[in-house]
């Protein structure tokens, strides 16, 4: 454990959070905003659960629609523009097709009042964006059109389609890592890979938490007054071991990420077991899902076996003929355990995050919808009872810009700090720089210059060596997975092959004094989570 942890048991809290995933974050960036001291703890990296482990996409509610929720429905059309307001620079407008035909509620008549009306409930998604982030309208086109905008598609019985626009995250990984930097930069303390062991009581009164370090074993203690459990899944045993009642049974949730070249328009169809999946264009590639079990999953069970990527991808060619995937068409499966209910003899997702008081000064956040994480987490700070404080003007609901949520000025201090230190990059390295760090993409050239680490990790990869001492030392890195998987990225979309892996571990090995037998442990670990 660093000084820095050593020095927390003596610090007091007004709130503790428990789990380093989107809600988690936007609860210590708001509270921190707030004006109130927050530590966030979280087991594992931030961002490394289903935080990592989704489609990648912001919704603007039509499917909330569809269920006849009309004031959801208008939550999440303003929530997603509160998305393009917070990280212009990792968002953008992606078209969605929805095959007309089939049956009445699939009829060209029922869609295209759908969409109208749902038209007329966003009304206001676009106020105040920039032209490039603009969506136009939700609309519908002919068959030819729909066959064009997607070849390949299966038109037996297609009349044409609905064409809708939501928002595709272009880096989930970054985004999770610029918000927890928004967070510790509004004044929270934000710990990876510390676990939650126990509560601490005065009495019937929570005291704060009783901790451990995952990589060195030391305990301690985080005085607190008030406790927010946002850990995801790991909330089920919390839930159990801190006796706080029944958690949601849980369903794995899959995305399976193929080596198939994708066309930017994703569709949407239903799969042989009944379910709507969605291919997504993602990294030129198509990410396909979300697939979920039926039944509820054991946490054991969070990583599919060979058999169910199989059966995934079985439903997938079923509902997207023309992919005619295979097993060594799979780069890389995310997957996770969500909150789920019963419905119709089977398990299905939450339709709604929630906020639970447990008494004592306890709370918690069932979180399943990513778009409207902010609000649940907004929600959950006013039911505690953490209100704007007098010396933190103008911090309500309104979507704030996140440091480093925007490209703005971001080749002029690029180009800036390349002459600074006397490099010219290649052009391929410095479009990655701009595309991946955005406004930070400066710091990340004069850090690398003056570590001696300009060089590219790899004859066939943007990447330079700098970015993985940068994101050990700036952005909270502590293991190869965090680098590899979430601060750069080097493996977001499978094995990057040329020697990268090996090569990525030497460095942070040698900066950070592993063993050879931990240098080679966390290759082996970092490969597991590129394993079918």
């Amino acid at each position: 454990m660093s000084e820095f942890r050593r020095s927390l048991p003596r610090a007091s809290f007004d709130l503790a959070i428990v789990g380093g995933g989107v809600h988690g974050l936007f609860a210590a960036l708001e509270a921190a905003r707030r004006g109130w001291k927050v530590v966030l703890v979280e087991r594992d990296d931030f961002g490394s659960g289903l935080s990592f482990n989704h489609q990648r996409t912001v919704h603007g509610g039509l499917r909330a629609l569809q269920s006849g929720g009309i004031a959801r429905t208008r939550q999440q059309v303003a929530e997603r523009r509160a998305w393009a307001v917070m990280v212009p620079h990792l968002v953008r407008p992606l078209p969605f097709l929805l095959p007309t035909g089939g049956g009445v509620m699939r009829s060209r008549a029922v869609i295209g009042t759908a969409l109208r009306l749902y038209e007329w409930l966003g009304a206001g998604k676009n106020q105040g964006l920039p032209p490039a982030l603009q969506l136009p309208p939700a609309r519908l086109v002919s068959r030819l059109e729909a066959l064009a905008r997607f070849p390949g598609l299966d038109d037996t019985g297609v009349t044409g389609a609905a064409v809708w626009y939501d928002y595709q995250l272009r880096h989930p990984d970054r985004f999770n890592w610029v918000l927890a930097s928004a967070a510790i930069r509004a004044g929270a303390s934000l710990l990876n890979y510390v676990e939650a062991i126990e509560p601490l009581r005065v009495g019937s009164r929570l005291a704060g938490l009783r901790v451990r370090d995952a990589l060195s074993g030391i305990e301690g203690e985080l005085h607190a007054s008030r406790v927010l459990l946002c850990a995801g899944a790991g909330s089920a045993s919390l839930f159990e071991r801190w006796q706080l009642g029944a958690f949601p049974p849980l369903v794995r949730a899959c995305n399976v990420l193929l080596n198939r070249p994708a066309h930017d328009t994703a569709l949407a169809a239903r799969g042989r077991s009944g379910r709507m999946l969605t291919a997504t264009p993602w990294d030129g590639l198509w990410l396909v899902g979300t697939f979920q079990t039926d039944e509820p999953a054991a946490p054991a069970a969070a990583v599919p076996s060979r058999a169910d990527v199989e059966a995934m991808l079985d439903d997938a060619n079923s509902a997207f003929p023309s992919l005619k995937a295979t097993l060594d068409d799979v780069r890389l499966v995310h997957a996770g355990l969500t909150p789920a209910t019963w419905r119709r003899g089977r398990a299905e997702l939450l339709p709604e995050s929630s906020v639970r008081v447990h008494g004592g000064g306890l709370y918690s956040i069932v979180g399943v919808k990513f778009t409207t994480a902010r609000l649940t987490a907004l929600d959950a700070l006013d039911r505690i009872g953490l209100g704007p404080q007098r010396h933190a003007p103008g911090t309500g609901r309104a979507p704030q810009p996140l440091p480093h949520g925007t490209a703005d000025g971001a080749a002029e201090r690029l180009a800036e700090a390349c002459r600074s230190v006397g490099v010219s990059l290649d052009p391929d390295v410095h479009a990655h720089l701009l595309d991946w760090y955005g406004t930070e993409a400066a710091d990340v050239v004069r850090f690398s210059a003056a570590a001696a680490r300009l060089q590219r990790l790899s004859a066939g990869l943007p990447l330079l060596e700098g970015e993985l001492i940068y994101a050990v030392e700036q952005a909270r890195a502590c293991r190869l997975a965090d680098v590899v998987l979430r601060r750069t990225h080097l493996g977001t979309t499978g094995d990057p092959g040329h020697g990268a892996l090996d090569r990525a571990a030497d460095i942070l090995a040698t900066h950070l004094s592993w063993s050879a037998e931990r240098r080679d442990e966390e290759v082996r670990l970092t490969r597991l989570r590129w394993a079918v």
